[in-house]
């Protein structure tokens, strides 16, 4: 049939009217030119979402005269899986070509049903890619020319050169090279060519050098595992938030040698607990004030080992540890006066005063360490199940390098260092401990847009025997902080309980109910600082909580540094 140039109606009805230009050879995939037909083996594809129906058809074009013309169905389309195209025309301003096939049989065929064949692969052959530095090719939410159509752009190629990017999906069409489905940030970026993408070289999991005569393992991965934020939830706790005073109260008489225990007493909460002194630490050893800002503390058996910030040091993250005997000292407590019997040894022996033989017995249930780079201090834990010391050296930014160390309990200095980068927009927290299990928590008051202010972020992790740390964010937090600062953060392998520290308030809950907490399931107390009169006065600063093995707990606070026993085994 010849066709003649000019303007037509169409329609795709009986009585359809169709517009034609100048007999055009037209290809899906190929630019044509010339009068020669092109051949093709692409298939009629039969889209689902285009009609409820698979009957489509393959139509003739029938003369009404006067130069008009209809269109009337002919054959289904499965007759021409493979075809000939011949001519293109516009009915009603959408495209139509006529086709071949090989058996001869001719018609005109809706552009909207033609398709490359495309191969879905439920095993990928890669999964990860890299964009290449000279890719032009672009992300489209469908194999582009495939079984769905043209597709819809939804990024530039070149945008995201040299960017590594995760394989969700593998397709073919036509070609030898694959199409892919790729993810970016954990974001959905559709499918693009497989000849923009380049294989990304594996990185070893970690690498290992010697630093200052111990191991430094670096991770390549970021510690923290992907979350979708809009699955983040908060429980509704009750308030007990506690604002940081602009200046922190003081023991009862201090700086003066106490000679009575004294107590930081319950204010309101859940349950009814106090804190009294279980022994007085030192506030000066070897110089003058070089013993008054403890940051963490660890229970392990008879041995409390407290970390302490160095301000006699040069640098603000320098610090060291010191091995208290507990046993022993206890044992040397025989009246109520010996209570600060530490605390005058030290003070004694800075100044050349003579000793008393309960002094000097005093101080040989001290270790001192040396000083090295601890960070801020107040993020040192025992892992139980290991039974090794580890602590937050440094506290990065997301992209920043942060680093556990694992201490060594005879020198009092680190033993290994695993260095990695927290990831996810989310900064590393300055608190730390482990539960039973050998898991590790951490919390931060909320700083992000999608979590309620001043509420709580629970943080889980372990310490992989590769030397390499993994994170996960605990998808549901806290709507109240215990109080301004996120001083510490305790666990008690007796009631399987969490406890977050704040100056002034402590709060806890079952970390067997992580993730589907009710309010019921958290407790929360306040506590009040009282001066030599028995008046409240501005919150002590916690530094912080550990467990005894039976479950007792004990508080560090400052000004001066004490350590001192729950009066409740289960608050």
């Amino acid at each position: 049939m010849i066709l003649k140039q000019k303007v037509i109606r169409a329609a795709v009805t009986a009585t359809a009217v169709l517009a034609l230009g100048i007999p055009a050879y037209a290809s899906t995939t190929h630019s044509v030119t010339g009068n020669k037909a092109v051949s093709h083996t692409t298939k009629v594809v039969i889209r689902k979402y285009r009609a409820k129906s698979s009957k489509k058809r393959i139509y003739t074009l029938k003369s009404a005269g006067h130069g008009r013309y209809t269109l009337k169905a002919k054959y289904y389309v499965h007759s021409f899986t493979k075809f000939t195209l011949q001519r293109t025309a516009k009915v009603s301003g959408s495209t139509y070509y006529e086709v071949k096939s090989p058996a001869g049989y001719t018609g005109w065929i809706w552009s909207g049903y033609l398709g490359d064949t495309t191969t879905y692969y439920s095993k990928l052959s890669a999964s990860q890619f890299q964009v290449k530095a000279n890719a032009t090719n672009n992300f489209y939410n469908h194999v582009p020319g495939g079984d769905y159509g043209k597709g819809s752009l939804t990024h530039y190629g070149k945008n995201y050169r040299g960017k590594t990017m995760t394989v969700t999906g593998e397709a073919k069409k036509v070609y030898k090279t694959h199409y892919y489905r790729l993810t970016y940030k954990g974001k959905n970026f559709g499918w693009i060519y497989g000849g923009a993408l380049q294989k990304v070289t594996a990185k070893p999991a970690v690498t290992e050098k010697t630093v200052g005569g111990i191991p430094v393992y670096t991770q390549s991965a970021v510690a923290l595992q992907a979350f979708n934020s809009k699955s983040y939830s908060v429980v509704n706790n009750a308030n007990y938030f506690v604002k940081v005073p602009s200046s922190y109260g003081s023991a009862p008489n201090y700086p003066d040698f106490m000679t009575t225990p004294n107590t930081i007493k319950y204010a309101k909460g859940a349950v009814k607990t106090n804190f009294t002194t279980d022994v007085y630490l030192p506030g000066t050893v070897k110089s003058t004030n070089d013993f008054i800002n403890a940051q963490s503390v660890v229970m392990d058996g008879s041995y409390a080992y407290v970390m302490y910030a160095d301000k006699q040091a040069k640098k603000a993250d320098q610090g060291f540890v010191v091995k208290y005997n507990l046993a022993k000292l206890r044992s040397l407590i025989k009246s109520s006066k010996d209570y600060s019997l530490l605390r005058r040894a030290a003070y004694h022996q800075l100044h050349k005063t003579t000793l008393s033989a309960n002094e000097k017995a005093a101080l040989a249930c001290m270790t001192i360490g040396p000083t090295f780079t601890t960070g801020h201090g107040q993020a040192m834990a025992l892992n139980p199940k290991t039974g090794k010391i580890w602590f937050i050296g440094k506290s990065g930014t997301s992209t920043e390098d942060s680093n556990l160390q694992e201490l060594n309990t005879s020198t009092l200095k680190p033993d290994k260092e695993i260095v990695f980068k927290m990831g996810q927009y989310q900064n590393m927290p300055n608190n730390l401990t482990f539960d039973k299990d050998g898991n590790f928590y951490a919390y931060v008051k909320n700083g992000a847009s999608w979590a309620p202010s001043n509420s709580v972020k629970i943080y889980k992790g372990t310490i992989n025997a590769n030397n390499t740390v993994q994170m996960n964010l605990v998808m549901q937090g806290l709507r109240y902080m215990p109080g301004t600062h996120s001083q510490s953060i305790g666990y008690n392998a007796k009631n399987n309980r969490l406890y977050f520290v704040s100056d002034g308030s402590i709060s806890s809950v079952p970390v067997n109910k992580l993730g589907k907490l009710s309010a019921g399931d958290v407790q929360a107390e306040n506590f009040n600082t009282l001066d030599a009169n028995n008046k409240v006065i501005n919150t002590r600063e916690f530094e912080g909580l550990v467990f005894d093995n039976n479950g007792a707990g004990y508080l560090l606070t400052l000004r001066g540094v004490e350590l001192m026993k729950a009066t409740s085994s289960n608050f």
